[in-house]
């Protein structure tokens, strides 16, 4: 199992696109999302190879400028 957890930056007039693209990511929860495109999201899956993935997938959504991991437990 692995969890990540990571800070995604937007563009703050992109932030309620990429906050509905990001909801529909399998295994992926959003916790916090701020106006100026800040979105605070986990990532839950079995697969460590998927959240890296996932991760360097986000960069694919319009609207998102950056990501930075905070955490990452893999078991």
């Amino acid at each position: 199992m692995t969890i990540c957890s990571l800070v995604v930056y937007a563009k703050p007039e992109a932030t309620t696109a990429v906050e509905k693209s990001i909801a529909e990511i399998e295994g992926v929860e959003i916790h916090a999302a701020d106006p100026s495109g800040k979105l605070v999201v986990s990532i839950d899956h079995p697969d460590r190879v998927h959240c890296s993935e996932t991760i360097m997938g986000f960069s694919n959504i319009a609207g998102v400028i950056n990501t930075a991991l905070v955490y990452e437990y893999y078991e």
